[in-house]
């Protein structure tokens, strides 16, 4: 697990607003622990955790790490916990109360595929990409919207590190839909808002922000990946498990790119491109995709631009997270992380990007026009000593 990266909350009240020890003062619980893998031990990242009967709620970091305050007339209330390929798992408030160092377990959960033959396999899982497509305006926002999240960035050259945050608003004129790369860039668009960082940009490295690997890890959103099913020959396709998540049935398929390329996976420069995608079964929407990349080079710019008289990179490896959550009766991005490790001139280069959605506007969009890849934004104190990263519906 990267050292240095900073505990990131996603909390659907606006409580989590409230310091730990304002909290305890005006009479609120606080609840804080980590989730893992009851099986390996590792941390659970992305795992929803919801207080029965209401709204609130809060979302595992990448460290499985969660903090949830709410008022104390909820202490005989019921937290569940619910992941992708897990078991939900379920607490009194009151069993969670004092303790700080709480550990979660949560049992892994899937069921296994019988035998079939590669050519028949790849028949049903390329149809199942094929319907996922087919329904991404059914499933998710068909029109133009807004996101507003917190984005997280942080990179290390061996012993220097370097670590910003920012709030960002992102326009998408269009909505979920798959055309092309041309369209898709023209029509998303991004600001950032407000920014903090560990010190003053002193160069122009210090000023890149690389939110461009965010948008570009939305598949469903994005082309250039697995659900370019006029490319679907060109990948290996398996089914890894089945799981059961929120009473649905989830499919997860494998994938590999058999001869990758700029068309078939977006980056120049790869090498190996592989993954899984979690597909819920019963409306065909895209829950989760996890996708490792090899490459021999990096671009610090971001996989959709090209960089000039940049130092060449070797051993360059990249794994893509990309989440998604249904609020009423759509789908939205709701998280990505994107961590990166390469070597440049001898040195280890290593790096991570994340991004929560904490609200959605599909009534009354703002317009963007514009990318921002480089900020030179004066830091408010008084905004970030405030600010809290909650989803707010």
């Amino acid at each position: 697990m990267i050292m240095g990266r900073k505990l990131l909350l996603m909390t659907l009240l606006i409580w989590g607003a409230l310091s730990v020890g304002r909290a305890q003062e005006d009479g609120k619980i606080v609840l804080k622990g980590t989730v893992l893998d009851g099986k390996t031990g590792e941390p659970v990242a992305f795992v929803n955790l919801g207080l029965l009967g209401t709204v609130a709620g809060v979302a595992s970091d990448m460290d499985g790490q969660f903090e949830l305050v709410i008022p104390d007339r909820y202490a005989t209330h019921v937290v569940r916990f619910s992941a992708v390929g897990y078991a939900p798992k379920e607490m009194k408030v009151y069993e969670m109360q004092d303790k700080p160092n709480l550990k979660i377990s949560l049992q892994p959960v899937s069921y296994g595929i019988g035998e079939v033959d590669v050519y028949g396999q790849l028949l049903v899982y390329k149809k199942m990409l094929q319907n996922v497509v087919s329904n991404i305006s059914k499933n998710y926002i068909d029109k133009p919207y807004n996101y507003e999240g917190y984005f997280k960035y942080w990179h290390q050259e061996d012993t220097l590190q370097r670590m910003k945050e920012a709030t960002v608003t992102i326009y998408d004129a269009q909505g979920y839909h798959r055309d092309d790369v041309a369209s898709a860039f023209k029509d998303l668009n991004y600001r950032f808002n407000e920014v903090r960082r560990d010190r003053e940009a002193t160069s122009v490295k210090d000023g890149l922000m690389n939110f461009d690997d965010i948008l570009t890890a939305d598949i469903v959103r994005n082309t250039r990946n697995v659900l370019d099913i006029v490319n679907s020959r060109d990948y290996k396709l398996k089914g890894k498990a089945k799981m059961i998540y929120e009473g649905d049935s989830v499919q997860v398929i494998s994938y590999q790119a058999n001869q990758p390329s700029i068309s078939t996976t977006g980056d120049p420069a790869v090498q190996t491109y592989e993954g899984e995608i979690y597909i819920n079964r019963k409306d065909m929407a895209v829950l989760k995709n996890v996708t490792h990349i090899t490459s021999r080079n990096f671009n610090i710019l971001g996989r959709n631009l090209v960089a000039i008289n940049e130092k060449p990179k070797s051993d360059v490896k990249m794994t893509l997270t990309t989440t998604y959550k249904k609020v009423r009766s759509v789908y939205f991005l709701s998280g990505v992380t994107v961590e990166y490790s390469y070597r440049e001139e001898g040195k280890e280069v290593q790096g991570e990007l994340e991004y929560i959605t904490t609200r959605v506007e599909m009534n009354a969009p703002t317009p963007i026009e514009g990318r921002i890849y480089y900020e030179d934004i004066q830091a408010n104190d008084e905004f970030w000593n405030r600010y809290s990263v909650y989803f707010e519906e």
